[in-house]
């Protein structure tokens, strides 16, 4: 599997990742400091459109292609945490929009799988990916709730969107063990929650109210 490089030296984005990093109270030293390595090493003003590069080092969710958002760098960060990135983990990223997250994930060393339900802007974010030489991440269009199930199992799967029900999820295409991040509403209220698959079913853990689009 192609491990992604430095994309560019950027000193103030490397700034504002430390900070983020240091706020997202990772437990594990060793997910911290490559989820640190990964995300200074993938400067996001790539994946924006020049309109908002000087939004790039605040952490706000910026507009992409298509009607749809770049989650802003301090949840994707804290969503990188609850996953325990690792080297070498199979990961699918449902709804990957402009593949940066992909990207830093491949940065990290996982393997990673990306699906996207707009056609267009897969093909897009394919393109630019492959121009930036992270041809090591895998991406096609298709349904979120349907997963990707020849490419799993996987041991993590990361959903980029607001889901309402666990009836949206793969969790079925998660190894055991494995976990999955999403951002859920109930009574109008989203926040981050985690389902890890056991011997014996799912394990669900709700976290943090988040603001998610």
């Amino acid at each position: 599997m192609h491990n992604a490089t430095v994309v560019q030296d950027d000193t103030q984005w490397a700034l504002s990742v430390q900070q983020w990093v240091a706020d997202a109270g990772i437990l594990n030293e060793d997910v911290e400091a490559r989820v640190l390595e990964a995300f200074t090493a993938v400067p996001r003003v790539h994946f924006i459109d020049p309109l908002y590069h000087h939004h790039v080092y605040k952490d706000v969710e910026l507009p992409i292609d298509e009607g749809q958002w770049l989650t802003k760098p301090s949840l994707q960060i804290r969503m990188m945490g609850l996953i325990n990135l690792n080297k070498r983990m199979r990961v699918l990223e449902v709804g990957f929009g402009s593949g940066y997250l992909c990207a830093v994930m491949a940065a990290a060393g996982a393997q990673v799988f990306g699906i996207d339900s707009i056609g267009t802007l897969a093909q897009t974010s394919r393109r630019h990916l492959d121009a930036l030489k992270y041809h090591g991440v895998i991406v096609r269009r298709g349904e979120g709730r349907k997963g990707w199930a020849d490419a799993g199992p996987f041991d993590a799967i990361v959903v980029s969107y607001q889901v309402l029900t666990e009836g949206e999820l793969p969790l079925s295409q998660l190894a055991e063990g494995g976990v999955l991040v999403a951002p859920m509403t109930e009574d109008c209220v989203t926040r981050l929650a985690v389902w890890r698959k056991t011997a014996s079913g799912f394990k669900k853990v709700t976290f943090e109210e988040v603001e998610f689009r």
